[in-house]
């Protein structure tokens, strides 16, 4: 059976499905018992398409100006 670290650590193998069937056992067993790492195993699907709405989304113009200005006047006093 596998600790939480361990599941951490292969998920992506996991849900890749390059793991075997017997790891993919031992560590759906871990995962069924464990809260936690339930809880990180929907968060964890879940990133991708959190990334890809995030990145979608626009700045306001008015934003990305002041965002602009600050940045040079950080970069000019740093020079």
């Amino acid at each position: 059976m596998y600790t939480c670290k361990d599941s951490i650590n292969l998920l992506l193998e996991y849900l890749d499905g390059e793991m075997s069937p017997e790891e993919a056992q031992h560590l759906q067993e871990h995962l069924s018992g464990c809260s936690p790492c339930e809880e990180f195993l929907r968060t964890y699907r879940a990133t991708p398409s959190l990334c890809k709405r995030a990145m979608a989304a626009r700045m306001p113009k008015e934003v990305s100006n002041k965002l602009t200005e600050f940045l040079r006047s950080k970069i000019k006093s740093a020079s």
